[in-house]
């Protein structure tokens, strides 16, 4: 059985949530609601839920003050809201999940249902490093000081965009490249990263790699790519010209 906890100060938006999840979500789970981030923090320690849907505007103490003042994060947490650009964009890159209100079912499925598999896979993978990451890139004035968070059977690892020269993808799984010479894979598709780091001097080549504007040292005719790592990356027929552009060629 799954123990949810919804937090939201709306009591309307709070007790609709908790009916699409008993209608739509399949499986045994108790769900509880609080209108009140103080009462929710004490429900953490007698509820103990395993999963917390957690709105992000709330009067008095935000959903993000409300994490600062949880003393443990033995849960995971889905966070809610009616619309906030930049906080999605932090979400977004401390790998944590996000549902826009109004909700849509499948992507209320999905979300919860991530968590279900996760549990009953018995993964076990805190997610403290990600809610810490998570503050530290809304305490940013400016995005492109964010820190991406990458979850992957190894680890969580952070780094910075500009530390990132390469990602391939492959079905659905990408492989980063960094500039310490490591590398990482991570069960996520190119397509997903390539929205993240729209904003980060990111550029999809080819329909296997994104690379990093600064890490590219030169573009020759034929469109090829010489990376900082001394790899060779080719442009698509399609996005040749596109390129050959953008690097002033």
């Amino acid at each position: 059985m799954i123990k949810i906890l919804i937090v939201d100060d709306e009591q309307s938006a709070g007790r609709i949530l908790k009916v699409l999840i008993e209608k739509h979500i399949p499986g045994e789970k108790q769900v509880e609601v609080s209108n009140h981030p103080a009462e929710a923090l004490e429900l953490l320690k007698t509820y103990q839920p395993s999963l917390v849907m957690l709105d992000i505007e709330m009067p008095g103490m935000n959903g993000f003050d409300f994490l600062n003042r949880a003393s443990e994060w033995n849960f995971d947490v889905i966070f809610t809201t009616a619309y906030d650009k930049y906080a999605i964009k932090a979400i977004r890159f401390s790998a944590l999940d996000y549902l826009l209100k109004p909700m849509d079912i499948v992507e209320l499925q999905n979300a919860v249902n991530r968590h279900i598999v996760k549990k009953q896979n018995a993964v076990v993978i805190s997610q403290q490093p990600l809610l810490d990451n998570l503050i530290y890139n809304l305490q940013q004035k400016d995005q492109q000081q964010f820190k991406l968070a990458l979850s992957t059977s190894e680890g969580i690892f952070l780094y910075e965009p500009k530390e990132i020269v390469l990602l391939e993808g492959s079905s659905n799984y990408t492989k980063f490249y960094f500039t310490n010479q490591k590398s990482l894979i991570v069960a996520k598709t190119l397509k997903e990263y390539e929205d993240i780091l729209l904003e980060h001097q990111f550029l999809r080549v080819h329909k296997s790699y994104l690379v990093n504007k600064i890490h590219v040292v030169k573009v020759d005719k034929e469109g090829v790519l010489e990376l900082t790592n001394k790899m060779h990356i080719p442009a698509s027929r399609r996005r040749k010209t596109e390129i050959l552009q953008w690097f002033g060629k």
